[in-house]
């Protein structure tokens, strides 16, 4: 009886989200600063804003390079952690691209949040948290040529998450995400 009721309360809830949901474009803002690379890129969406970054700011072929999201809910929001079960959980994703290879993205510990309408305590991401990907650049002809012209690289991919304030879940959302990293000879 319990579980039909939860089911009960997330299909009304998702119907209501899917009624009501009005999701504004993504609005893009470029700026500078800090020891990270010279381009970031923020995308502030109605649920969260993330920001891309990239450290060194100039990485030769063949070296290593770190992005990173910094996301930052907006208030009574929260995103699911990895490793959450039952929810789509925030992950980041990058482009193939023969231009470097990856490990594996870290994110942080996620906080336990209590639901009461679920009874359910699940992990979540309810404050300003930050995802790194390190990635290293492949050391070919074709990428030292690149470095020599001047011509940066840039990586592109996507964040993915669903949001939930304290009563609703909104639709799953897909954040397109891109960084320039200059190319040191």
């Amino acid at each position: 009886m319990i579980g039909m009721l939860k089911v009960a309360a997330a299909v009304l809830a998702l119907c209501a989200v899917v009624a009501g949901q009005d999701l504004p474009p993504n609005q893009l803002r470029q700026g500078s600063g800090g020891q990270e690379s010279g381009s970031h890129e923020t995308k502030d969406t109605k649920h969260l804003t993330a920001t891309a970054s990239a450290t060194p700011a100039a990485v030769a072929p063949g070296k290593k390079v770190t992005l990173a999201i910094d996301v930052t809910p907006k208030p009574k929001m929260h995103v699911y952690s990895p490793g959450q079960e039952g929810y789509i959980a925030i992950a980041l994703t990058l482009d193939a691209n023969p231009a470097f290879t990856t490990a594996k993205a870290k994110y942080p510990a996620g906080e336990k949040l209590y639901m009461p309408l679920l009874k359910e305590t699940q992990l979540v991401y309810a404050k300003p948290f930050r995802i790194v990907q390190d990635l290293t650049l492949a050391s070919t002809p074709a990428l030292r040529q690149q470095a020599a012209e001047g011509t940066p690289l840039t990586i592109k991919g996507m964040l993915r998450y669903q949001a939930c304030d304290d009563t609703l879940c909104y639709l799953p959302a897909t954040i397109p995400l891109a960084w320039t990293v200059a190319l040191a000879k």
